[in-house]
């Protein structure tokens, strides 16, 4: 069975392209909605672990492990004036945390890359279709 991970803000697109992943390999691709760099990234905005060091040593143990078993591990970004729609089309609330939108995306990219998964797919979800999205990923698993 293959691993996938889907990281990105909020309204990226995660939960449709983990959707159409699922229904076009019959299930047969575990994917995760969002990886140990994202957990990462929201325990230390909302200050969970800041300064407890045997979370990072356990973090660092947990995403070693990971890195093992992933086979693919996509970052999705989305422009802010699409993500300002997907909000409002989906009535959802503003992000987590006082970071910006833009800082929020930063951040969530910074720590996948600091992260070093092995096999890495970006994509953009304003300039591509969730089935574009999708072919894309299917290439790569």
């Amino acid at each position: 069975m293959r691993v996938l991970s889907i990281d990105g803000v909020d309204k990226s697109g995660k939960s449709s392209i983990i959707k159409e992943v699922f229904e076009r390999t019959n299930g047969l691709v575990y994917i995760l909605d969002r990886s140990p760099s994202s957990w990462h990234f929201f325990n230390e905005l909302l200050e969970r672990s800041k300064k407890d060091t045997a979370y990072k040593k356990e973090y660092n143990a947990k995403l070693k492990d990971f890195r093992k078993f992933v086979d693919l591990s996509v970052l999705l970004h989305v422009e802010e004036e699409d993500w300002k729609s997907r909000c409002k089309e989906h009535d959802e609330q503003d992000l987590v945390g006082d970071l910006s939108f833009r800082e929020h995306q930063r951040e969530i990219a910074r720590y996948f890359q600091k992260a070093q998964y092995p096999n890495v797919l970006k994509l953009n979800t304003t300039d591509l279709s969730i089935d574009e999205c999708v072919d894309k990923i299917m290439e790569r698993i």
